[in-house]
């Protein structure tokens, strides 16, 4: 009876064992996968702030690009940073750092989504009203749009920080009222502008692209008629061309 408890609980242990190690190895080869990603990434992104910012000319576009690009290298510095903590612990400054790269985290992303959402905002506004947007636009609006997102993430971020962090002044009641606030900040503002701001501008770049197309349909079928000695020279495979790309899309 006690040998078969004792063979009952050794593989008992055996496949726990054997568990833990799958589990284990696939958190490894998870974290492995995001830390290449997170580092492909960055090196992408530092190619990119260093083109806008170094080596090309600045546009009002080019400077939201570059302030998103410097967000998103934040952002994936700090994963990455998570990720070797949590695999390689440090002795004794563990709980700090991580606790610092979580609203590093935090604050890369609410910065990045706010500048995707200013980006969005403007080139629907741009496409929607062209003449008064060239015509009322300021000078360096984007610059002043970015560096009005980057304070006040900062300051939304640095409470949340105050109140949720449990290396300061941690309280559970001000942390979830500051975590409310920022959710319906990100979820009933940034997004849903974002999302309605992306699908006009879809809705307006389609339509335009159709009116393209018939245009080009009524020129294809018409260019016989007010240049009657283009279609000699052009070959029939070339007439065939031509239709193909542009009238049958628009069929």
């Amino acid at each position: 009876m006690n040998q078969t408890l004792n063979s009952s609980r050794t593989t008992e242990l055996a496949l726990n064992h054997s568990t833990g190690s799958v589990v284990h190895t696939a958190c490894l080869v998870l974290s492995s996968l995001a830390m290449f990603t997170c580092l492909c990434g960055m090196a992408g992104n530092s190619m990119v702030i260093w083109l806008l910012g170094f080596r090309m000319h600045r546009t009002p576009f080019s400077i939201y690009i570059l302030n998103l690009a410097a967000a998103d290298l934040l952002f994936l510095f700090s994963v990455a940073a998570m990720l070797s903590l949590e695999t390689q612990p440090l002795v004794s400054t563990t709980d700090k750092v991580h606790e610092l790269m979580k609203r590093l985290k935090y604050f890369a992303y609410t910065v990045g989504l706010s500048l995707l959402t200013a980006i969005s905002t403007q080139r629907c506004l741009s496409v929607l009203f062209p003449i008064w947007f060239k015509c009322h636009q300021p000078r360096h609006l984007s610059a002043w749009v970015c560096a009005l997102l980057w304070m006040l993430c900062l300051l939304t971020n640095g409470l949340t920080s105050c109140f949720c962090s449990k290396f300061l002044k941690f309280s559970k009641d001000r942390c979830f009222r500051v975590d409310m606030v920022q959710a319906a900040l990100i979820m009933g503002v940034l997004t849903p502008v974002m999302t309605l701001s992306s699908l006009t501008l879809f809705v307006r770049v389609r339509r335009s692209s159709q009116k393209w197309r018939q245009a080009a349909h009524s020129a294809v079928r018409g260019g016989p008629g007010l240049c009657p000695g283009v279609p000699h020279l052009l070959p029939a495979p070339g007439l065939l061309l031509v239709r193909a790309v542009l009238v049958e899309p628009a069929a």
